[in-house]
């Protein structure tokens, strides 16, 4: 495993009215991956549905 891959985004997603627009992503944290499976996560802004989208972070080309 690469060290990337214990480096997650936190995104919360706004889901569209119209079935046209696209869901709006918004980033607002980080989570790290601990040597026992747990999960750290550091957010920046607390999402008002509650609810949080949690990734792996993509190495940048």
């Amino acid at each position: 495993m690469n060290t990337s891959t214990k480096i997650k985004d936190v995104y919360v997603i706004a889901e569209s009215q119209n079935k046209e627009d696209k869901s709006r992503w918004t980033k607002i944290g980080v989570a790290f991956l601990n040597k026992d499976d747990s999960i750290n996560v550091i957010l920046d802004a607390v999402p008002i549905t509650g609810k949080l989208h949690i990734r792996d972070r993509k190495e940048k080309e």
